[in-house]
C-alpha cells in the first residue's frame, strides 16, 4: 500500500514523464543511505542566529555589577518580551545557540522562529549569577556572540569596553529617553558593512522598539557572516549534501527500466528507495 501511494504521488507530481527524468534517480537503499539520510536530518534547515542581550542598570560601569543583575527594569522586560517569546530550555527542540537542556545556563530564554529562521537570545539577567563560576559561564555565552544588543540605564553612554571580548562585533545600544522614546547607538568595527533598519542616533518608539532591534541585529549577524572566507548559506550546504549522496549511491537505469520498476516492481525494485534531489527534512 505505501508503495502504491509513493507511485501515485509521483504520477500526479508528473515526476514520471520523460522530460523530468534527469530529476529523479533511483538510489541503493542500503546502511550507507540511511546513515546519509540521519545525518542530513541533524544538519540545519533553517538560518540561525544567536543574539546577546545585556541589561546595564543606573551606575553600573563594571563587568561583575553588570553580570550579576538578576532581572531587568520593567521596562527592559517588555522590551525582552517584544523579542520573540519565553520558551522552557528544558523541553525546547528548536535552536538552543549553546544553551543547556539542563538549566545550567537558565531555565528559559526568548526566542524568534519563521519558517526559515531561528534566533536565540542570550540574555544576561536570564542566566545564573550567583557564584563566580555562574558569572564566568554566562560571561562565556555573551562574549562568543558576535552581535550584542545593550539596554542602558545609566546615565553615561556605554563602554565597550565593560564587557571586553574578541568577538563582540557590533553592539546596539539603547537608550531610555522620556515619553517611551528611545535612543539608539550603533557601534561596529570598521569592516562590517552598512546594515539597517535601524542607524546610529536614531529616535524610537517604545511600539515599535522591539521588532526593528531584532531585524536590525539579524541583518548585523547576517552581515557579519557574509565576511568570512567561503562561507555557505545553511541551503547551500543542503543541497551541496544532497548532490554528493545522489552521486555516490545512484543506480543508474534507463527511462524504460526506471518507469518499469515504478508500475511492476520486482523482489529487486524494492531493495532500492525512490531518492529526490529537492529532498527536504522536517523542521527541528
Amino acid at each position: 500500500m505505501a508503495f502504491h501511494y509513493c507511485r501515485q504521488m509521483l504520477c500526479q507530481l508528473g515526476f514520471l514523464s520523460w522530460e523530468k527524468r534527469a530529476e529523479f534517480d533511483l538510489l541503493k537503499k542500503n546502511e550507507k543511505l540511511l546513515r546519509e539520510l540521519r545525518n542530513l536530518d541533524i544538519q540545519k534547515c533553517r538560518e540561525t542566529h544567536k543574539i546577546a542581550v545585556i541589561y546595564v542598570a543606573e551606575g553600573q560601569e563594571d563587568k561583575i555589577s553588570v553580570l550579576s543583575n538578576p532581572a531587568g527594569s520593567r521596562a527592559f522586560e517588555e522590551f525582552v518580551a517584544g523579542l520573540g517569546w519565553e520558551v522552557d530550555l528544558g523541553q525546547h527542540p528548536g535552536f538552543m545557540g549553546g544553551l543547556q537542556s539542563n538549566k545550567s545556563t537558565g531555565g528559559t530564554a526568548p526566542y524568534y522562529a519563521t519558517s526559515s529562521l531561528e534566533v536565540i537570545y542570550h540574555v544576561s539577567t536570564r542566566m545564573p549569577s550567583h557564584t563566580d563560576d555562574s558569572r564566568h559561564v554566562k560571561l562565556r555565552h555573551l562574549g562568543n556572540d558576535e552581535v550584542h544588543i545593550v539596554w542602558s540605564e545609566h546615565t553615561r553612554d556605554y563602554r565597550r569596553g565593560i564587557i571586553a571580548t574578541e568577538f563582540n562585533d557590533i553592539m546596539i545600544v539603547i537608550y531610555p529617553l522620556p515619553n517611551l522614546l528611545y535612543r539608539i547607538q550603533i557601534s561596529k568595527k570598521p569592516e562590517i558593512p552598512y546594515f539597517g533598519p535601524l542607524f546610529d542616533g536614531a529616535i524610537v518608539d517604545h511600539r515599535v522598539l522591539p521588532g526593528l532591534v531584532r531585524a536590525t541585529a539579524i541583518n548585523a549577524s547576517r552581515v557579519k557572516r557574509s565576511l568570512i572566507p567561503l562561507y555557505q548559506s545553511f541551503f547551500e550546504e543542503r543541497a551541496k549534501y544532497i548532490d554528493n549522496v545522489v552521486k555516490s549511491l545512484k543506480d543508474p537505469t534507463s527511462f524504460e527500466e526506471f518507469t518499469a520498476k515504478v508500475f511492476s516492481p520486482s523482489n529487486r525494485a524494492f531493495d532500492q528507495v525512490l531518492g529526490v534531489r529537492e529532498y527536504t527534512a522536517p523542521y527541528r
